[in-house]
């Protein structure tokens, strides 16, 4: 309480103000007090002088005439003083003529103006003839006046005086006190007391809604200007406040939310999915999380524009909005993938179906600029609880079963099963097995020759890639090269295959075939390497070939990833002297504006449009466009999986240059290559008109 009382500021006004002025008060009595001490004994002393003064002329005549009676007078009349207690008349032999005293006035203060007055005050006074009629003659002393004075009485009345000036002092500082107290409390306390009720009035999340106002009659004081200043402050911390919600709310919408699509973002995603799982375990219910990725997007990106792409992935976020149940949850985890969350099914084939719907709406084809647009997707299906546990896990779950539907063609949906974790895991050591591949020699070339349709004579062959597995054997190039590609182990490879394709294209022409050439397929990745035109040139000049005897084949989307870029990489491999062809023409997204651009020698049929273009007629007027539109432009053509003489014959019909297919030969080793071509060259020789029949090895 005693504190309380202490913090208030109208207290600790009073208490400084007060104490400030009986400190004052108390300083200038002690100031009075001492002048008036001063003055006290001042008159004291004028005052025994006088009376000595008055009884100089009758104690010289006493003394002069040695008279004791008129000596006893004069000492009695000094005595009618009551200050004096002590008088004596001595004459020039020390004899005393009269003399009296008596006691000192007996008062308690004593010892407290002996300082000032002393104990008493003494006079001696010579008496001396004065006589003027003596002329300068040294005037004759006759004796001593001696006179002891007690300033007692002086003094008492001095005490009485300074207690007085005390208690006046000490009042009237305390009514200056007073009244400093009451003009500050007025001017200061007060208003401050009704500021701070005003304050208590603010709400601290709106500030500024409850405007103070300036006590009473300090409008224009500095009380005034203090209040409008708080106001203004209260204005910006308002609206900092505002500007700070706004800025959580985004920080917030920007961790939980996808930007472009307002769709749940992938920790969103993960939070739903742990809802779901508190909900399915309370209910003992399943639910489905689906992944789902569109197919070969990145195309749709560099052909026409990544704001073209984003506006694909806005309409078909509105599409999942529309055609899935409001309790599902539509997330996008990132570029062209999204995730759902299916709570509440009953079974597996509700989940199917829903993952149906979601395939069917991206099948739709999207409007954009006048065109047409056709996608696909991939999804990964997780059940919770059969595939896993926790949210993070049901998610890679799912992510990595669609990675695998993705490998396997993509365009549909494919459930997680027991043993997806597992070929998964096989995935892993494979690919730590093919970051050592080369260097343990498990690499090998295969070739495939490829045959002029006119003269039947092998042009060259394709050079294809095997992995030996020490344990496995034999791994398709489909298996291992997307792990290679993903892993980075693509670029080794491509360099040991680049080199022995040169060695073995030495080899050929050594042994009498100079006029083959030899195919090298190129990845995406390799084509990007900052080395890869001085790669080509060093195996080039080492092994002494003719650079325009080796082709490199590019594909489609490997030329479209940076169109600027690639048509500089390709214009400075034509500097070296190599062929380049473009390889599964059809499939990707190639602009003929580009192609115009591209110093391209050979166009690649893919192998999709030769196998079906005697029953699609479709895909026969495709192929006969390509090998128009290919000698158009003045590159030589090639058709690839070719099986049947009907499809040689068609080929043939459409004017196509090349054609390369087991057919003629399936991918074998160097010397079973060799010994094709020793045949092949045999049976040319013997015939002139079997240039389209096959020939099996």
């Amino acid at each position: 309480m005693q504190g309380k009382l202490n913090s208030r500021l109208s207290n600790k006004l009073f208490f400084a103000v007060m104490g400030i002025a009986l400190l004052m008060g108390l300083l200038l009595s002690i100031v009075q007090i001492m002048l008036d001490a001063r003055q006290a004994r001042s008159e004291l002393e004028n005052e025994a002088r006088e009376i000595i003064a008055m009884m100089k002329e009758p104690a010289t005549q006493a003394a002069i005439r040695g008279d004791r009676i008129l000596a006893q007078h004069v000492v009695e009349g000094l005595f009618r003083n009551d200050a004096v207690f002590y008088a004596a008349i001595t004459v020039s032999n020390s004899s005393i003529l009269a003399t009296a005293s008596r006691d000192k006035h007996k008062i308690p203060y004593r010892f407290l103006i002996a300082p000032i007055f002393g104990q008493e005050l003494s006079y001696t006074l010579d008496l001396q003839n004065n006589d003027k009629a003596a002329g300068p003659v040294k005037p004759t002393v006759y004796g001593n006046l001696e006179v002891s004075v007690d300033p007692s009485g002086a003094a008492g009345v001095f005490v009485e005086r300074s207690k007085t000036n005390i208690i006046s002092g000490l009042t009237q500082a305390v009514l200056f006190g007073g009244v400093l107290y009451l003009i500050f409390q007025g001017l200061i306390a007060r208003p401050m007391t009704s500021l701070l009720s005003s304050l208590e009035e603010i709400d601290p999340m709106r500030p500024s809604q409850n405007k103070l106002d300036a006590p009473s009659g300090h409008e224009d004081d500095e009380l005034g200007a203090w209040v409008q200043k708080i106001n203004d402050l209260f204005k910006a911390i308002e609206k900092y406040n505002s500007k700070r919600r706004v800025a959580e709310a985004h920080v917030e919408r920007l961790s939980n939310y996808d930007m472009l699509t307002e769709l749940p973002n992938r920790n969103m995603l993960l939070r739903r999915i742990e809802q779901s799982i508190q909900n399915a375990n309370s209910q003992n219910e399943i639910f489905a999380v689906l992944y789902c990725a569109l197919d070969d997007f990145k195309s749709v990106n560099l052909l026409h524009s990544y704001h073209a792409g984003d506006k694909i992935l806005l309409t078909l976020s509105d599409r999942f909005r529309a055609e899935l149940e409001p309790s599902h949850t539509i997330a996008r985890v990132g570029g062209d993938v999204f995730g759902m969350v299916l709570p509440g099914i009953s079974n597996l084939y509700q989940a199917a179906d829903i993952a149906q719907t979601v395939l069917d709406s991206v099948r739709r084809p999207f409007s954009l600029d006048n065109h047409n647009i056709a996608l696909s997707a991939t999804i990964g299906i997780t059940i919770y609880p059969n595939d896993a546990q926790n949210a993070d896990q049901l998610l890679k779950n799912a992510e990595n079963v669609m990675q695998l539907a993705k490998s396997q063609g993509g365009n549909n949906y494919q459930f997680y099963v027991a043993n997806v974790d597992q070929r998964i895991r096989e995935s892993k050591v494979l690919e730590r097995q093919l970051a050592t591949a080369v260097e343990q020699n498990q690499m090998e070339l295969v070739f495939q020759p490829q045959v002029n349709l006119v003269s039947g004579e092998v042009r060259g062959a394709e050079a294809l890639v095997r992995w030996r597995h020490p344990d496995r054997g034999l791994i398709s190039p489909a298996e291992f090269i997307p792990l290679a590609e993903r892993t980075g182990a693509i670029v080794g490879i491509g360099e040991w295959v680049l080199k022995a394709c040169c060695y073995a294209l030495k080899r050929w022409h050594e042994a009498g075939f100079q006029h083959l050439t030899i195919s090298v397929n190129v990845s995406p990745i390799q084509l990007h390497q900052s080395d890869m035109v001085a790669t080509v040139k060093r195996w080039v000049e080492e092994t002494g070939i003719p650079a325009q005897h080796l082709v490199l084949e590019i594909t489609e989307t490997a030329v479209m990833d940076n169109v600027d870029l690639a048509i500089k990489l390709l214009k400075n491999m034509k500097e070296i002297g190599v062929q380049l062809a473009i390889d599964d023409f059809g499939t990707g997204y190639s602009s003929l504006s580009y192609l115009k651009k591209m110093p391209m020698d050979e166009i690649k049929i893919d192998r999709s449009f030769v196998l079906d273009m005697l029953e699609d007629p479709d895909n026969g007027t495709i192929v006969d466009a390509i090998i128009q539109l290919g000698h158009s432009l003045g590159l030589s053509v090639i058709a690839e999986g070719t099986e049947t003489p009907e499809q040689i014959k068609y080929l043939q019909e459409c004017e196509c240059d090349v054609a390369q297919g087991f057919i003629y030969c399936k991918p074998v080793n160097e010397e079973s290559l060799l010994r094709f071509l020793s045949q092949q060259s045999e049976k040319v020789k013997s015939t002139t008109h079997h240039s389209g029949l096959p020939h099996k090895l």
